[in-house]
């Protein structure tokens, strides 16, 4: 699902001077209040294939990036593409008293349905980060510091984050506990079971669930902390979500109701699980779907 960022901001200096600072990557990667280090910096001669690896640590998260610079119009645009990640577009254009600057980060992250942990990387996506770096390329161009650091970022309350969606299915209850229970069928096809665990009573099942987002490999480990067969389980995450899969009796067949939520510590891990639940929306419609074709097959053939 693509998600997009668009900020503006006047700069009150000539288009050549913000140019050359957006010119080297490294002027605008370090803008971000984060502490954060730029290594690998390759300038090409016009502009393209300029390029720079982005290192940043957010609450105890390492994550790097390496920036490449697909589209150059000097004083005017710069395109740059993210090895795992956003496509990030400077465009300049002259007006009265200096340079207007448009940010625009586009994204587009197929991912499943458990939570990502892309903490350093998904934050610089969130408003807050955006509209802090817009401001300091624009302090930096006019007065060579920055005008917000990670000091000066105020914690965000947060919330209960939760999300349920359910579906019909013409078999009996207990045919699709049976199938649903399965964690490689409630997580999807995209997740990697492993470690599979089961105990006799259910209650401490564990497993571990791996999966890749931007080809970045991620993992986590599951315990069934609830279980009452052919009625509910609940799943929790290492990361933090938690997870609950109801079935319940509906006319011949079955409601099956798919429910997760997850509580923040900080307003960073707000700004992801809000992010990758409004990401999630539609495979979660399409992998209900799929336990109902599956119970509904073996349900016509029995």
């Amino acid at each position: 699902m693509a998600q997009s960022l668009v900020r503006s901001v006047t700069i009150n200096a000539p288009v050549e001077k913000v140019f050359a600072f957006l010119s080297d990557p490294t002027d605008w990667m370090l803008a971000f209040p984060s502490e954060s280090e730029v290594t690998d910096l390759d300038i090409k001669p016009g502009g393209v294939g300029t390029s720079a690896k982005w290192t940043a640590k957010i609450f105890g998260v390492n994550m790097s990036v390496t920036h490449e610079y697909r589209e150059v119009i000097p004083n005017q645009r710069i395109v740059s593409k993210a090895s795992a990640g956003p496509v990030v577009t400077f465009a300049l254009e002259p007006v009265e008293g200096g340079t207007a600057l448009t940010v625009d980060e586009d994204i587009d992250v197929q991912t499943p349905l458990v939570r990502v942990p892309l903490h350093a990387l998904l934050v610089k996506w969130t408003e807050g980060d955006i509209e802090a770096m817009v401001a300091n390329v624009k302090s930096l161009v006019e007065t060579g510091q920055k005008a917000v650091t990670a000091a000066d970022e105020k914690p965000r309350g947060t919330h209960l984050l939760a999300a349920s969606d359910e579906i019909s299915i013409a078999a009996p209850v207990e045919r699709v506990f049976e199938i649903v229970k399965d964690p490689s069928v409630w997580l999807g096809e995209d997740v990697e079971i492993s470690n599979h665990t089961v105990t006799p009573a259910g209650v401490g099942t564990t497993f571990t669930a791996s999966w890749k987002v931007l080809g970045i490999p991620l993992k986590t480990t599951h315990e069934y902390t609830e279980y009452v067969p052919d009625e509910h389980f609940t799943s929790k995450s290492s990361f933090g979500p938690e997870f609950r899969i109801s079935v319940a009796p509906e006319g011949s067949g079955t409601k099956l109701t798919y429910a997760y939520e997850v509580l923040p510590s900080n307003w960073a891990d707000a700004a992801v699980d809000s992010l990758v639940m409004k990401m999630s929306e539609r495979s979660q419609k399409e992998l209900l779907a799929k336990i109902k074709a599956t119970a509904e097959a073996g349900a016509s053939q029995s």
